[in-house]
């Protein structure tokens, strides 16, 4: 039973820090996508603003305002080079389906 409860609190470390990091590095982007692109709000939400199960390569969910069409995929290409090793999804507000934008705005985290 001790060896259990080890194992499951190593792991349960382990997804924390995983989760910081992955925190630490959407914070960053969300700075880029500001200074960069004019982004307006970024929105994060997904895995890394509830409780699930996170690992390294779970990827990074914005829900974003304000950057243009035009600059989304460069947008895109800046956020995964900070982001590194984790995936970053942009998601344009003013394209995004309504589920999503309900979504992220009832249980994300404005950054």
């Amino acid at each position: 039973m001790i060896l259990k409860e080890a194992i499951e609190k190593r792991q349960a470390e382990e997804i924390e820090s995983i989760r910081a990091n992955a925190m630490e590095r959407a914070k960053r982007v969300a700075i880029l996508l500001r200074k960069k692109y004019g982004a307006k709000r970024v929105i994060l939400f997904g895995s890394l603003c509830s409780k699930a199960y996170l690992h390294e390569r779970s990827d990074i969910d914005l829900l974003v305002e304000g950057i243009r069409s035009s600059d989304i995929l460069r947008a895109g290409f800046d956020a995964w080079v900070v982001a590194e090793p984790f995936d970053v999804d942009i998601i344009p507000i003013e394209v995004a389906e309504e589920r999503i934008i309900k979504i992220a705005v009832k249980e994300g985290i404005e950054l």
